[in-house]
């Protein structure tokens, strides 16, 4: 499949498809931003999930039901291989969704994987779904990190959408066009499961 080719990002659906597998995650990237008011347009989703088997199980077992396959080689999904790759890149009938084991938490190459980011994150609400987003102080940190020029052109905008939230006080998403903060709801269990990295 071409680039031409890709399809439409259907956020919704993305999340859908994970949720119905149970899979455990976060989001981070550019989605991450815009649930928490930035404007910056992205073309696909980024998820840190729990690094553990099972939880990697579900994911392939997500990615499988919507006819992922993996953007440069064209194969599918599968546990060994999603467990094998820090970073993987997959086509979906959905849009593309990149998994990441983790995402730059120092200059000294540590990542910040899920369970750290599930200990800070928004809890929001992104169309009739409850979801963790990764911090908006995270989502800064990695870009500053990674350093890319993509990260240049966003971090001016999430900088400033940080010191308007520290100025009002904690109101994760709350301008976002996405997402709104949730209520009454529990994040899932972390539990004490293998592979788990901070």
């Amino acid at each position: 499949m071409t680039d031409e080719q890709t399809p439409a990002l259907q956020i919704g659906r993305l999340l859908e498809t994970l949720d119905e597998h149970g899979v455990k995650y976060v989001l981070v990237g550019g989605v991450a931003g815009v649930a928490h008011g930035a404007t910056r347009v992205t073309t696909d989703i980024d998820i840190c999930p729990a690094w553990d088997r099972e939880n990697l199980s579900r994911l392939s077992a997500a990615l499988t039901a919507m006819g992922a396959h993996e953007r440069g080689t064209g194969l599918g999904p599968d546990l060994h291989g999603l467990h094998a790759m820090e970073i993987s890149n997959w086509r979906t009938a959905y849009g593309d969704i990149d998994v990441l084991r983790g995402i730059p938490a120092t200059s000294q190459y540590e990542s910040a994987q899920y369970r750290t980011l599930a200990d800070d994150a928004a809890v929001v609400e992104i169309g009739e779904r409850t979801v963790l987003v990764a911090s908006l102080a995270a989502i800064i940190r990695s870009k500053e990190i990674a350093d890319r020029p993509k990260d240049h052109e966003a971090l001016p905008e999430l900088r400033q959408l940080a010191d308007t939230s520290t100025e009002r006080g904690p109101t994760p998403a709350a301008q976002s066009p996405i997402a709104r903060p949730a209520t009454g709801y529990q994040p899932p269990s972390l539990g004490p499961g293998p592979n788990l990295g901070r």
